[in-house]
């Protein structure tokens, strides 16, 4: 009897687990504004569910005239999120390299995520609004 409820317990644990995965408020697609020398960019961002983690990806960059291109890669992972404020390590490429920077993410309401780093010396922090 002892087993069957471990059973249950760890059936209904993982349920709740990928539940709480599906329903995410970050799950789905949001984009960021950048600019430089004058210029803006856009990047589209996806949070995903795989494996039981979350994580997330870039997907697309535009330009100002809504000229873009997919493309896909790693942006956020090993993200630990609850109650609207979580932390993962972000993905940035700096003078051709590649660095993993550990950053903090704040949901200020269901349509804003602001992405906080600090790297080098510098601090930055991105708002990304939800794509609907």
């Amino acid at each position: 009897m002892k087993v069957l409820k471990g059973i249950t317990v760890l059936v209904v644990w993982i349920s709740i687990t990928n539940l709480t995965a599906q329903n995410n408020p970050l799950t789905g697609k949001w984009e960021a504004e950048y600019e430089e020398n004058n210029e803006k960019s856009y990047v589209t961002y996806e949070f995903r569910k795989e494996n039981r983690k979350l994580i997330c990806y870039t997907t697309y960059f535009k330009d100002d005239k809504g000229q873009g291109e997919e493309y896909e890669s790693l942006a956020i992972k090993d993200i630990l999120f609850e109650g609207g404020k979580g932390n993962g390590k972000f993905m940035l490429a700096y003078e051709g390299k590649h660095y993993e920077v550990r950053a903090n993410l704040t949901l200020r309401d269901s349509n804003t995520l602001v992405i906080s780093y600090s790297a080098w010396g510098y601090s930055d922090s991105e708002t990304w609004k939800r794509l609907k």
